[in-house]
């Protein structure tokens, strides 16, 4: 009996320690913090995010652009990232080769960690509420560490039209 407690605890263990690993980097960014770990450009990146109205209709799905620039350099494949939460309403994927859904966040894929503009949806709220969009990028040096990455977030206030 305790070999086979060992065996499912040693398992477990394995597992977390795998599921760590692919936490972050170029697969996901399931989280609004990415200036945790990325830190130490010496250049700034800013973002930009075209086709958000001012104001929403309600229901009305947006189709967004959202691209990180700096004139960081990335020296490998890994371009960089992005992370968004909405406060109400819903993230939609347009291209999944290159955005996935890690609720409550849409965020890059591997595939997409290769760019630093990204194409995704927003479907506005049927109810009146102000909307926030949180989003933050990073513009990546692509040699495959945290460090020497430029990062850059915004909060984008979308309020129902009268």
């Amino acid at each position: 009996m305790k070999k086979i407690v060992l065996m499912v605890l040693m398992l477990l263990i394995a597992v977390g320690v795998i599921a760590s690993i692919g936490y972050g980097s170029n697969n996901s960014a399931p989280n609004a913090e990415c200036y945790v770990c990325h830190t130490g450009a010496t250049v700034p990146a800013e973002l930009k995010l075209v086709g958000l109205p001012k104001q929403y209709e309600h229901g009305k799905t947006y189709k967004l652009t959202l691209t990180v620039s700096s004139p960081l350099q990335s020296i490998g494949v890994v371009q960089g990232g992005f992370s968004a939460e909405a406060t109400a309403g819903e993230l939609i994927i347009t291209d999944e080769k290159n955005t996935q859904i890690s609720l409550p966040f849409i965020t890059h894929t591997q595939e997409g960690s290769e760019k630093r503009t990204w194409k995704f949806a927003w479907k506005a709220p049927q109810q009146k509420v102000d909307v926030d969009l949180k989003v933050m990028a990073v513009a990546a040096d692509g040699d495959f560490s945290s460090n020497g990455d430029a990062i850059t977030a915004e909060v984008f206030t979308i309020k129902p039209k009268k």
